[in-house]
């Protein structure tokens, strides 16, 4: 197999990784995460706690997860040969690091966090508020993270 098959292919399946996972993170930051400060702490911090297990899917780590490594080898691969182009190494760096590597240390652990607390103490509404305002912050930077990489990859899919 040629190996700009193989870069086409890492090509397309990290547009529509990127994509996906853009609109999942846009959708949170536009408005979910809103319509959660909006209705009560116990309704938010349930609603949330069963999206973080809903979330746990092979679907959803498919493109998540199969986009991180499929942009990933586009970075390795842009260094050994000349078929990935600095767009493509551009869309990839900034979804592995700003959309992968960003769950993985600020908004899993802030999952992690409110996981196992009670949606009905009222000493919990504290830690909400500030969950809330913490995990859209980072969700932001992945949103443009992500958002950012599929218009790099899909500019440099066209030339």
């Amino acid at each position: 197999m040629k190996m700009s098959v193989v870069i086409k292919g890492l090509l397309v399946f990290s547009l529509i990784g990127t994509g996906l996972i853009a609109g999942i993170f846009f959708s949170f930051s536009n408005f979910i995460m809103t319509a959660f400060s909006k209705i009560s702490y116990s309704k938010g911090l349930a609603a949330m706690q069963a999206i973080n297990r809903a979330v746990l899917n092979p679907l959803l780590f498919l493109f998540f997860i199969g986009t991180a490594i499929s942009t990933f080898l586009l970075v390795v691969l842009y260094f050994f040969t000349t078929l990935v182009s600095s767009l493509e190494l551009a869309g990839s760096i900034l979804y592995f690091f700003g959309c992968f590597i960003v769950t993985g240390i600020r908004n899993v652990p802030l999952n992690n966090q409110i996981g196992s607390i009670s949606s009905i103490e009222i000493g919990n509404e504290p830690v909400w508020r500030d969950y809330l305002k913490t995990w859209t912050f980072w969700n932001h930077i992945r949103t443009f993270a992500s958002l950012s990489a599929f218009i790099c990859l899909i500019i440099s899919f066209g030339y």
